[in-house]
């Protein structure tokens, strides 16, 4: 469980700053293929329940946490990085 999942559990959202940003939403637009697209819908629809999602949104916000955890961890002593509302640049990257 992540802490902010941790700390909305517990009721604890006084002092979670990062909890409180989960409340304020933004939109975000990507691109992803139409299979991991349908896989994702057909995972979403079967067990949204038992993982109480309380919409396609809130699972996709989970998924990304969890990447955004795992990132930080490896590569950032678990700390969050730096410069988060930085607009990216757009444009596609240069290949790897």
């Amino acid at each position: 469980m992540s802490q902010v999942e941790a700390d909305h559990s517990s009721g604890d959202s006084s002092g979670s700053d990062e909890w409180a940003g989960r409340r304020r939403r933004t939109t975000i637009t990507f691109y992803l293929s139409d299979v991991l697209r349908n896989r994702a819908r057909a995972a979403y629809r079967v067990t949204s329940f038992e993982e109480q999602d309380a919409s396609w949104s809130d699972m996709l916000s989970k998924a990304l946490l969890a990447e955004v955890e795992r990132r930080e961890r490896i590569h950032n002593l678990g700390e969050h990085f730096a410069g988060g509302e930085e607009p990216l640049t757009p444009g596609r990257p240069i290949g790897f």
